[in-house]
C-alpha cells in the first residue's frame, strides 16, 4: 500500500518541490509519526533466511540505508521497520554545520540520479546523540557515519557514538568537502585507525572515494588491513562539475554508477579476499543486488533508488533474496 501511494501520488507531489524541501517533508513525516502506528501498517516481517552477519553482528537483511539519507537520526527507526537490515546514520560532525550554499541538490529525473554538493550539513553530534538516547534503535542495526576536519575531531566523534552502534563508518571521501582530501592516502588512514584503536575495538569501515585509477585502492586498503575489524565502503558518489550547483562541483549518485561499483568491488575482492566490503552506488534492482552479493559484497547500501522507486523497493529486494 505504501509503495502504491508513493509511486502514484506522493512522489508526484514531492517532485514538484525542490529536492531538499522534499527530503525535509518526508523526514518530518517519518519523524513525527509514532512508531507503534507506523508499524501497524508498514512493518516488514523478516524471514531468517535473509539475515547476514557483518563482523559477527547479525542483521536481518544485507540491504541498508546509506549515509546521507538520515543525517540527524530522524527517520532511521521507520526505515528499519520497512525492511532495511541496517541504517548508516550521518555523516555526523562534531559541531553544527550548514554545508555549502544552495542550490546544492539536483534531481536528474530522466536518469534516476541525484547530483549533490551538500558538504555534510549536520545538527551536530550532541543533538544527534541526544536523539539516539531518547529514541533508541537496536544498536545491532545501526552504523554511525562520522567525519571531521581533523583526525582529532574524527576520534572525538567516535568516542561519542561508539556505544550506540555495532560499527562506525569513517567518511573520508565526500567529493563535496575539501577538508577530507588530505585523508585519502595510506599514512592518514593508518594514523586515523591507530588513534581510533586506542579508544575502541568496535568494527570500523573506511568509506573510500570513487577512484578512476582503480589500482590506487591497493595502498589505501593495505593500510586499513593492518588493523583488526576494519572494512571498507565502496564507494562514495562520482565527483563531477555541474554549473547548476552553487559551488560548481559535486557528486553524482544513481543508476549510472552501478557498473563502476561492480568493477571496483571485483577488483578489491580479488586483491583482498578476506576483507569485509559494503557496496554503495547505483543499486536499484533485485538483479543488481544479486550480482553484487555474488561478486563478493558482504552487504549493500541504498539511497538514491529509494527516492525514485519508493519504499516498496526494499520489500521487492528482500523477497528476491528468499527466491535466490
Amino acid at each position: 500500500m505504501l509503495n502504491f501511494l508513493y509511486k502514484y501520488f506522493l512522489r508526484k507531489l514531492l517532485f514538484l518541490l525542490n529536492p531538499e524541501t522534499a527530503h525535509k517533508v518526508v523526514e518530518t513525516l517519518l519523524y513525527v509519526t509514532p512508531n507503534k502506528i507506523f508499524n501497524v501498517f508498514f512493518r516488514y516481517k523478516f524471514n531468517k533466511n535473509t539475515s547476514t552477519t557483518i563482523f559477527g553482528n547479525s542483521v536481518p537483511s544485507p540491504i541498508g540505508i546509506a549515509a546521507g539519507l538520515d543525517k540527524d537520526y530522524k527517520s532511521t527507526p521507520k526505515y528499519l521497520s520497512l525492511g532495511f537490515g541496517f541504517s548508516v546514520v550521518g555523516t555526523t560532525m562534531i559541531n553544527p554545520r550548514t554545508g555549502n550554499p544552495k542550490p546544492r541538490l539536483i534531481r536528474d529525473k530522466s536518469k534516476g540520479e541525484l547530483v549533490n554538493a551538500l558538504s555534510f550539513p549536520s545538527e551536530g553530534s550532541s543533538k544527534i546523540l541526544k536523539r539516539l538516547k531518547n529514541y533508541p534503535s537496536p544498536k545491532e542495526r545501526i552504523i554511525i557515519s562520522i567525519s571531521g576536519s581533523s583526525e582529532e575531531e574524527i576520534v572525538e566523534n567516535l568516542l561519542l557514538f561508539k556505544d550506540y552502534c555495532f560499527a562506525v563508518e569513517i567518511n573520508i571521501s565526500s567529493p563535496n568537502t575539501s577538508d577530507l582530501k588530505k585523508f585519502v592516502n595510506p599514512n592518514s588512514i593508518r594514523s586515523i585507525l591507530n588513534k581510533s584503536r586506542t579508544v575502541t575495538k568496535l568494527p570500523i569501515f573506511i568509506k573510500l572515494p570513487r577512484l578512476l585509477e582503480i589500482e590506487y585502492y591497493d595502498g589505501l586498503i593495505e593500510a586499513s588491513q593492518e588493523f583488526d575489524k576494519v572494512g571498507v565502503v565502496l564507494s562514495n558518489t562520482l565527483p563531477i562539475t555541474d554549473s547548476r550547483l552553487s559551488v560548481g562541483n559535486g557528486g553524482r549518485s544513481g543508476k549510472s554508477l552501478f557498473d563502476s561499483t561492480l568493477s571496483i568491488l571485483r577488483y578489491v575482492r580479488k586483491s583482498f579476499p578476506e576483507i569485509t566490503i559494503l557496496c554503495s552506488g547505483g543499486i536499484s534492482s533485485p538483479e543488481q543486488v544479486k550480482i553484487l552479493l555474488e561478486s563478493g559484497a558482504n552487504a549493500l547500501q541504498i539511497y538514491t533508488a529509494l527516492v525514485y522507486e519508493g519504499p516498496g523497493l526494499i520489500k521487492k529486494i528482500n523477497d528476491s533474496l528468499l527466491s535466490n
